[in-house]
Order: structure tokens, then C-alpha cells, then sequence
């Protein structure tokens, strides 16, 4: 669906992290000139997607939320015509919703995204099943772990039955990966295996994402060579997103419990930072660099290890390319919850870090077009972190 993927048509533009960013509104005023002239719903839900779009590039996330609520208001009765468009505002709503701490509009969003497809297309349709795993991962973000494993179980089940093996195959993998992350080290294997069962001999991929599962495994059975081992046997195109094969946990960005107060524990604030980087032809990262950064200062070096440190499978690139360049965004804030004494829902509790890749489709060229025009060039790799 197009709705995750138009929020990343963020326009990036390099900064230092004191500079002031101004963002242009030009979606948002075709999105009103649209309205103004009465215009077809399917140009109305692309114009307020690229609204939204444009607003949370800007870090406006709630203006980003209302935009695609009132689309939704406005254009959910056009499910049955339009399928795909309705569902990719409840799914761009859905990852709006992440970012912004509201845990129960994000399940919401993504369960109306999923019922909307089965609604119109049917429950074994490729894209219904597509979005139904894009569901499971949410539960699985959320750490509803149970309702995640068995959304991708019926999934691979329906996919194999109906043909689809890839489909069945994606299923099978997203199941070794959550049993690696409960430590489930047996199943892990076991549903990796099935992944490369049901994709066939011929799937490359697949089989390298069953190498990775078991460097995972071997990495916490104390085997450091394990991630240098596995990227010198494997390598992937320079097209599409870059497999990433180790990355530490980011450090605890909570303060210690001691210095907790009800002011820091009603934490209403949402801060982000965009984080550009480097994937060298052998995996490692380099130049990380803040491009620019809202209320992320004190967490920044934080942040900047961690993407420092991952590993990603070697490219396969052209002869004399550097390398990869990538931009993600780091998204800090605590989740919406109604404090006792109160009706006002409020970002309270436990902060956590949201990322999504800003660099996943053509329109992310567009920006870095507009970086060298600024006189901003992307520099190669120069091999210095």
C-alpha cells in the first residue's frame, strides 16, 4: 500500500542541529485548493497525504493526525471504490500514530487499515495478506506478542494453501524473528527453516535471512567473530532497503528512577532528530551526522552510536560507488495514556525510540536534489566516524 510509503517523502534538507528549519507548506495549500474547488475523492486522499506527509517531515505530528483523520471523515464511504487509497490513510495514520505516543489510535488505525482490505478485496487477497502482516508487526511493536504470532501463523497458513508462497514465506520468517526476540531459540530455527522451505531452493534472500537469525543466535551464545563471518559470505543489490545484520539496543534514554518527579513522568514533549548516514561496501556505517534535531540534543551521541554500530549486508555495488546513503528519523516521546484525576489523555510514563527510514522512495532523491542545489552536497563516505 502507498500510505507508509508516502510518509516518507519527508523534504530533508541538511542542517547544523542549532539552525532553524523553515518548511515549506505547498502540500497543505493544494490540499485546501483541492477542498476549495470540490475535487475527486481520489486526488482529495492523494493531496491529503502528501499533506500529511509534508507536516510530519516539519515535526508536526498532531497536524499530520488531524489531516488524516478528517480525510478519513470525509472519504471512508469510498472504501468499496477505493480501496487501496482509503486504506493507505488508515495506514499512514497508523505509523503518524506510532510516533506520536497515542498506542490506541495506532491499533485503531491499523486494524481499520487491515478491515477495510478484507472488507473490499477479500481475507486471501495478496494485499489484504500483505497488510495483514504489516498488522501483526504493529502488535508486535505494541509487545502484544501472542495476538502478533498468530496473526502471522494464520497468514503463512491461508498463503501456502492459496499459492503464495512468498507470502507464506514472509509470514514464516517474521515468526523466527519474534521467537528470536522471546529468546525462543528452537523455534526460531524451526520457523526460519520454514521460511526457507516455503520459498524454495531458489530464494537467495530468503536463505541469507535464515544466516542472519542464526548469527543473532550465535552472537548471544558469545561468538564475536559471528557478524564479520556472515558478511563475508553473503552480499545483497544496491536496490532496495539495505538488511541490516546487528544493531545494538538503544541505550536506556530514561531518566534513573531517582530523579523521577510527576513533571518528568508527564512528559508532554515529542522530539526527533534526522539522522543521515553511510553504508560502506562491506556493511559498516560512517559518517553519521545529525542533519537536523528537535529536542534531541541531550540524546544525540546516544542515538549517533547506535547507528554507528550497525551492521548491514555488504551491497553489491557498481565499480567506484561508495556506498549507500540513507536518512532516518528518531522519533523520542512517551505514549498517551489518561492519568488518574483526569479525562485529558497525556504522553506519560516511559519514553521509547520510533525510527522510520526517510529514504525509501523516489521522492527522497527529489530532497537530496535540493540539498545540492542549496549548495549542501552529499559527500561520499570519507571512512571516519
Amino acid at each position: 500500500m502507498t500510505g507508509p510509503l508516502l510518509l516518507l517523502l519527508a523534504q530533508v534538507a541538511a542542517s547544523s542541529p542549532g539552525d532553524v528549519i523553515v518548511v515549506g507548506h505547498r502540500a497543505e495549500k493544494e490540499l485546501a485548493a483541492c477542498l476549495a474547488r470540490n475535487c475527486p475523492p481520489a486526488q482529495e486522499v492523494e493531496a491529503s497525504l502528501q499533506a500529511s506527509v509534508e507536516q510530519f517531515a516539519d515535526g508536526r505530528y498532531p497536524d499530520a493526525r488531524r489531516t488524516l483523520q478528517r480525510a478519513i471523515d470525509r472519504n471512508k464511504r469510498y472504501a468499496s471504490t477505493l480501496p487501496g487509497p482509503v486504506s493507505s490513510l488508515y495506514a499512514t495514520l497508523a505509523t503518524v500514530a506510532e510516533h506520536e505516543g497515542d498506542a490506541q489510535l495506532w491499533r485503531t488505525a491499523s486494524r481499520n487499515n487491515l478491515l477495510t482490505l478484507r472488507e473490499q478485496l477479500g481475507a486471501n487477497n495478496v494485499a489484504t495478506m500483505r497488510e495483514e502482516l504489516q498488522f501483526a508487526d504493529d502488535m508486535v511493536s505494541q509487545g502484544t506478542w501472542r495476538l502478533g504470532d498468530d496473526t502471522y501463523a494464520k497468514v503463512q497458513r491461508r498463503a501456502a494453501a492459496g499459492g503464495r508462497n512468498d507470502i507464506a514465506a514472509a509470514a514464516a520468517f517474521r515468526r523466527a524473528w519474534l521467537a528470536l526476540a522471546l529468546t525462543r531459540t528452537h523455534d526460531a530455527e524451526r520457523f526460519a527453516d520454514e521460511a526457507v522451505t516455503l520459498a524454495g531452493p531458489g530464494d537467495a534472500t530468503m536463505a541469507q535471512l535464515r544466516d542472519i537469525v542464526r548469527t543473532r543466535i550465535a552472537i548471544r551464545k558469545g561468538d564475536d567473530g559471528a557478524v564479520d563471518a556472515l558478511a563475508a559470505r553473503i552480499r545483497q543489490t544496491g536496490e532496495g532497503r539495505p538488511t541490516l545484520l546487528y544493531a545494538p539496543p538503544v541505550e536506556d534514554i530514561n531518566p534513573p528512577p531517582q530523579l523521577v518527579d510527576n513533571g518528568t513522568q508527564r512528559d508532554r514533549g515529542i522530539r526527533f532528530a534526522d539522522v543521515g548516514y553511510w553504508i560502506r561496501p562491506d556493511g559498516t556505517v560512517v559518517d553519521a551526522e545529525l542533519l537536523r534535531t528537535n529536542g534531541l540534543g541531550q540524546w544525540s551521541p546516544v542515538i549517533l552510536k547506535h547507528v554507528r554500530a550497525r551492521r548491514y549486508v555488504p551491497p553489491r555495488l557498481g565499480d567506484g560507488q561508495p556506498g549507500l546513503y540513507r536518512i532516518d528519523r528518531f522519533t523520542v516521546r512517551g505514549t498517551r495514556d489518561t492519568p488518574t484525576g483526569t479525562r485529558i489523555a497525556q504522553r506519560m510514563g516511559q519514553l521509547s525510540v520510533h525510527i522510520i527510514d526517510l529514504t525509501e522512495t523516489e521522492a527522497m532523491s527529489e530532497a537530496q536534489r535540493g540539498r545540492i542545489a542549496l549548495g549542501v552536497p552529499t559527500a561520499p563516505p570519507t571512512g571516519v566516524n
